[in-house]
């Protein structure tokens, strides 16, 4: 289901808006949902950092890429 919203620009934008051929209802569709996605990332990244300095690597991944290397 969509929904829909109303956006105001100035005369001489939306004049300039019709000389062109752009979807301008995709284009800033696209734009918000990536908008959205952008700041939703920027929420969550603080806690994913967080989460990230708590964990331990108990191997040394040199190891195990020399050892894979080696097995082929």
């Amino acid at each position: 289901m969509t929904e829909v919203i109303t956006l105001r620009v100035s005369r001489e934008t939306k004049k300039l808006m019709k000389e062109m051929d752009v979807n301008w209802s995709e284009d800033i569709r696209n734009y918000i949902e990536a908008r959205i996605k952008s700041f939703r990332l920027n929420q969550i990244l603080p806690h994913i950092y967080k989460t990230a300095d708590r964990i331990k690597v108990k191997s040394d991944s040199t190891i195990l890429i020399r050892e894979d290397r080696d097995s082929r």
